[in-house]
């Protein structure tokens, strides 16, 4: 609180080191000179701009050394909720995938901040394999503790739905992540619907076991519903889904179809199959 207070009634004190540090970011060959030095100082601005500029830098020139910092960012409840977003997310552009950045990206799960909360998926998916402990994060925070109660989500942010479907068709492990990529297939939000008709192909192409139910999903979902019409983005990635399906895509290729948010939602990529 104090930090931020000062941050807000002394922006002199930081605003220098904002321009410099995006410099940096936007350098195409950032100078290292005395950089590692800057980043922590950084860090501790009292500017939340700086602090994060800082968080990206870590990234950007892929400085193990600080993993650690980014973990701590990434835990700090009382810091900025845009910097603990893209804690997580240059924690998964790192490629580091050790058992702090995991157990980070876990707790990271149950972060107040919705993006927090969507990029923390994504880097997991991003970094790990599929695991029994990681599909059951993802089907808590979108059903809740309750294993009676898997039908209602409650997962309120349609994003993070959107990211449980790609982490589910990553994660995934049983049949329980079958189910909820079912539910999901059934959101209101058409998005979500999208990401998971991917979800499904995804996790059949690793498990095949699940290709007919995953199928059966796919040819149920009405292509022409909310979403369609515009670009038609939702019907061109469930067509997409179902050719990959018939065409036993790998999941390497199937994983080009989730959408991406940065991109915009009528960004879509060529279909798989």
């Amino acid at each position: 609180m104090f930090r931020s207070l000062v941050g807000f009634l002394f922006p002199h004190r930081w605003r220098g080191d904002l321009a410099e540090a995006e410099r940096l970011l936007a350098s195409s060959r950032p100078s290292l000179d005395g950089l590692g030095r800057k980043i922590d100082a950084w860090l501790e601005s009292p500017g939340w701009l700086v602090r994060n500029a800082a968080v990206k830098l870590i990234a950007r020139v892929n400085d193990h050394g600080r993993l650690p910092r980014l973990i701590e960012k990434l835990r700090e409840r009382g810091e900025a909720g845009i910097v603990r977003r893209n804690a997580a997310e240059a924690l998964g552009r790192m490629g580091l995938a050790t058992e702090p950045v995991r157990a980070a990206l876990l707790a990271a799960l149950s972060d107040r901040y919705w993006e927090v909360r969507a990029e923390a998926i994504r880097s997991l998916a991003r970094l790990f394999a599929a695991a029994a402990d990681l599909e059951e994060a993802l089907l808590e925070l979108l059903f809740g503790r309750s294993r009676n109660s898997r039908l209602r989500v409650h997962e309120e942010n349609f994003e993070v739905r959107m990211a449980i479907a790609q982490g589910l068709g990553h994660l995934g492990v049983s049949r329980e992540a079958l189910r909820a990529l079912v539910v999901l297939a059934r959101d209101e939000m058409w998005l979500v619907r999208s990401q998971a008709a991917v979800g499904l192909a995804h996790l059949a192409a690793r498990l095949p076991q699940f290709a007919d139910e995953a199928a059966e999903t796919l040819r149920e979902l009405d292509r022409l519903s909310e979403g369609a019409v515009s670009y038609f983005v939702h019907r061109d990635v469930l067509g997409g889904a179902m050719r990959a399906l018939r065409s036993r895509s790998g999941p390497e290729a199937i994983a080009t179809l989730y959408l991406d948010p940065k991109k915009g939602w009528n960004h879509v990529r060529r279909p798989v199959g």
